[in-house]
């Protein structure tokens, strides 16, 4: 795999009013290297500015749609999510799995999922 080593957030104009980036996740947008240096860390974070992220974004209430779904990282098949109606700059995190739609699991917020994510829960 390689390695990535920045991403950018999709910017603050294109999502939900009140949505706020974890702290952490912001914190990993300018450097990857704490978990990229992690053998079992597969997740590959959406760069806003290709063409898959735009992809990725403009379908993202596709998927579940009980949900408003900011896409941040990805998998394989399991796409992760940002809970865009959660405004409290802890939002939860949904990861659906692609191939088993609407199958998802959702995780408190950005540090629960990382831990699961750093310890190759997938």
């Amino acid at each position: 795999m390689i390695k990535q080593e920045s991403f950018r957030p999709y910017p603050v104009e294109i999502l939900p009013a009140g949505f706020i980036y974890p702290a952490r996740y912001l914190q990993l947008a300018n450097c990857t290297n704490t978990v990229q240096s992690d053998e079992y860390f597969q997740w590959w974070f959406l760069d806003s500015i290709t063409e898959g992220a735009k992809l990725s974004y403009s379908l993202r209430n596709n998927k579940i749609k009980d949900f408003n779904l900011i896409p941040f990282a990805q998998n394989s098949d399991w796409m992760a999510y940002f809970d865009g109606d959660d405004c409290s700059a802890d939002p939860r995190v949904i990861v659906v799995d692609l191939t088993h739609l609407p199958s998802f699991m959702i995780f408190e917020n950005f540090d629960e999922w990382l831990a699961k994510a750093e310890q190759d829960y997938w």
